[in-house]
């Protein structure tokens, strides 16, 4: 099971006096989420128990409070502060201004050039990213649909041990570190481009990977078609739906200028029958 963390805190480290306004009215939409902080001339040498090893300098605006560095988001325009940060343990956004615009900024992959738009979900996704963690897609009672990452790999393969699955799709590769290298491939290249792509379901109660279900972009202008696999033992129990259906939410809300479709292949009657049942449009191929 992949530990995932959510967002606690925003630390914002700029050092462009104009930035002041943008900074007040972001802290303004957000005041309903105490994570925001502002570091401004005053240090405090601020540790955590489990990070011993790493220690911060940082204005800690809520006295006795500590600031943990795995549940933090640093924003700075400085590129040595930044640097410092990511050195640290931070995961780091970059805001650009006029003022930097001399600034070296290669190897960090998140940049924003204005808060007027930044919320709690933006800055809990650059988070997610930089400390390459999975995007959670949505949950039932029996299951969590989830990006994949690295480290999911012995998970997929276990997935795919049973070759019926892969009757009307395509197998794994046969070396693992190939299959590894593609998802980082694809979470940069996909994930990252799209916001959406194929998605891991997970058992909530054994944290086992039972099936991979999520939408691709497809050659046709604002398209994405559904692909689903289920482990044989969890078949017939309605976890494909259930993903399936967590999925099409998904992409209802935050992706809705797509048309949704799915491909079914000659033979393939379970994909048929699950296809009119989430009430999605199907070719048979």
């Amino acid at each position: 099971m992949i530990n995932i963390k959510k967002l606690e805190r925003v630390l914002l480290d700029i050092q462009d006096a104009n930035y002041k306004k943008n900074a007040v009215e972001l802290q303004k939409r957000n005041n309903e989420i105490p994570f925001f902080c502002m570091v401004e001339d005053s240090w405090k040498k601020c540790k955590k128990d489990d990070l011993s090893e790493k220690e911060v300098w940082i204005k800690n605006t809520e006295p006795g409070s500590e600031i943990d560095i795995e549940t933090c988001l640093y924003v700075t325009d400085d590129v040595q502060r930044a640097q410092n940060a990511r050195n640290r343990g931070f995961a780091v956004l970059i805001y650009l201004h006029d003022g930097n615009k001399e600034m070296n900024f290669t190897g960090f992959r998140y940049l924003i050039e204005g808060f007027e738009d930044a919320d709690y979900d933006y800055f809990n996704w650059v988070y997610t990213r930089e400390k390459g963690m999975p995007w959670m897609i949505g949950e039932t009672e029996r299951i969590v649909l989830r990006e994949m990452v690295p480290e999911d790999t012995d998970a997929l393969y276990a997935l795919y041990e049973d070759k019926s699955v892969v009757e009307f799709m395509e197998d794994l590769p046969e070396n693992k570190e190939e299959e590894r290298e593609y998802i980082r491939d694809y979470i940069d290249k996909v994930y990252n481009f799209f916001g959406f792509g194929m998605w891991l379901a997970e058992h909530k109660e054994s944290g086992e990977i039972i099936g991979r279900v999520g939408f691709q972009n497809c050659e046709e202008d604002w398209t994405a078609e559904l692909g689903f696999l289920i482990k044989p033992e969890y078949q017939g129990q309605g976890y494909a739906y259930e993903a399936c259906s967590l999925a099409m939410e998904y992409m209802w809300g935050e992706h809705p200028e797509y048309h949704l479709m799915a491909r079914c292949m000659q033979g393939n009657k379970k994909a048929v029958a699950l296809c009119e049942k989430l009430g999605i449009s199907y070719v048979i191929i």
